[in-house]
């Protein structure tokens, strides 16, 4: 915690792996994005993005149970009483500041982390003109279709959680954006708050293993043959036996 020459507290809130989390998923499901109506290279990026985010999910998931203070999943799981409290708090003359997420922001990360998750798990089992994920067919599944749903689910959700970061900005006055990139928030001398509590090198390092393995067998796959194919499925996509 440090003090700026204007009487503000500078107050250590979001590790670096959290952060670097949220602008690596950003990215990613941007590429996805860009690259799902592709083919060719592209449509291989696509699958990459995608298994490259499982990876991310895994990692936040376990970071949500071991990692710094704030990232933690009981940091800022609320009940439905504290989300309406907040709302209420958030339109009064002087909204409450917090230094973690808000119990909506809480929310949303669950919301995020949940649809993100589908669409990763819906995509690894999906056909579709120009891509095809390592999965489909197998047990006869073919989720092209709940996988597109979701991700409209997500680009909603992505709407919102911004307005709700816009909101939050303007009305308590809390920059959460720049929190997101340097880590820390500004306080009034008189605010409460003190410096989130690290994870230790040994929870990151099990949190980014496990992450990295998840992303690396999914990676190492290959794509489905044609006896494990579905009639949904474009048999142009599958690998012959015989190559």
């Amino acid at each position: 915690m440090k003090t700026t020459d204007t009487g503000e507290r500078r107050v250590y809130v979001w590790d670096l792996p959290t952060r670097l989390f949220h602008w690596s998923l950003l990215a990613l499901v941007i590429i996805a994005w860009f690259t799902g109506e592709e083919e060719g290279s592209a449509a291989l990026i696509h699958r990459y993005a995608g298994e490259a985010i499982a990876g991310l999910i895994v990692f936040r998931v376990i970071w949500g149970f071991v990692g710094g203070e704030r990232a933690r999943f009981a940091d800022f799981a609320a009940g439905p009483s504290a989300i309406v409290a907040h709302v209420r708090d958030l339109f009064s003359k002087q909204p409450k500041r917090h230094l973690g997420h808000n119990p909506l922001g809480g929310v949303a990360v669950f919301a995020l982390l949940v649809v993100t998750t589908g669409i990763v798990v819906t995509g690894l089992f999906s056909g579709s003109e120009h891509n095809v994920g390592p999965f489909v067919g197998l047990w006869g599944l073919e989720l092209s279709e709940v996988h597109e749903a979701l991700f409209r689910a997500l680009q909603a959700l992505v709407v919102v959680h911004v307005l709700g970061v816009a909101v939050e900005t303007l009305r308590a006055k809390d920059d959460l954006v720049p929190a997101m990139v340097t880590g820390s928030k500004r306080r009034r001398a008189d605010e409460p708050g003190e410096d989130a509590e690290p994870a230790s090198i040994i929870a990151l390092l099990m949190a980014l293993g496990a992450g990295v393995a998840v992303c690396l067998a999914l990676m190492a796959q290959p794509l489905p043959t044609a006896d494990r194919g579905s009639p949904e499925v474009d048999e142009t996509y599958f690998e012959s036996d015989d190559d």
